[in-house]
């Protein structure tokens, strides 16, 4: 017997995929919805063992997220954790950021997140019962030059995550959001600034890794958190204190 059902978005690779490792790996069947076509050797592994499946979609389109969801709902019944992790980045200037460029990032890092939650937020209320972690990031608290649209998307997911909070709280479903630093994956590999510009500003003297942030959001799961809704948990190595 699994003790709950995790869906993650983005669970192919990076913290998705660690985050889908951890949560097997403490007894919970992991379902995965992620961009590709065909799950990763390793995003296939974690789902399998773990009792779990995988389903190709694009987040960033409402059918497409709903289609996957229904199948994920119809196939297990109940989703007790919901890790809205996808996410995408472009390294622009404010000035050369394209309308493309915008409604990319915007539709995936925070219409995404609507598509996918609305449907199986109505079980969880119903159900008064759940669990909600949505993956900003620190840019969301702190903004850095070249990433304008990703640093607003991700201000906006620490505030739909608030709202979520308040909305969901009387039916004890909770909602917190992830704010990591800079990770390595294959996302950060495309950053401008080379590591030692990240590591003088980390009071820890490393960068992270995508099993630093999957353990915060596996605490941030169990019974444990059970009085944390609402927050913007820093994964950062120090870098930001608030």
């Amino acid at each position: 017997m699994k003790k709950r059902t995790a869906l993650v978005t983005g669970g192919n690779r990076g913290i998705g995929l660690a985050m889908a490792n951890k949560f097997a790996k403490e007894g919970d069947r992991v379902v995965i919805l992620d961009l590709s076509a065909e799950p990763s050797e390793e995003a296939s592994r974690v789902t399998e063992e773990s009792g779990g499946a995988y389903f190709a979609c694009d987040v960033a389109k409402q059918a497409d997220a709903e289609r996957a969801v229904r199948e994920a709902l119809e196939t297990f019944g109940f989703v007790d954790v919901l890790l809205n992790n996808a996410g995408i980045s472009r390294w622009r200037s404010f000035l050369d950021t394209t309308e493309e460029d915008i409604d990319a990032i915007f539709n995936v890092n925070v219409k995404g997140i609507y598509n996918v939650t609305r449907p199986i937020a109505g079980s969880m209320m119903a159900a008064k019962k759940g669990v909600i972690l949505n993956t900003a990031s620190m840019g969301g608290k702190w903004g850095q030059p070249l990433e304008s649209a990703y640093c607003a998307s991700k201000a906006a997911v620490i505030e739909l995550t608030k709202i979520m909070a308040m909305e969901f709280g009387p039916y004890n479903v909770r909602a917190n959001s992830l704010c990591p630093g800079i990770i390595k994956t294959n996302m950060s590999h495309d950053a401008p600034h080379a590591d030692d510009f990240w590591l003088e500003k980390t009071p820890l003297g490393r960068l992270g890794r995508p099993d630093d942030v999957a353990d915060v959001a596996y605490f941030l799961s169990t019974h444990e958190a059970r009085y944390m809704t609402g927050q913007a948990v820093n994964v950062t190595g120090g870098m930001i204190m608030y």
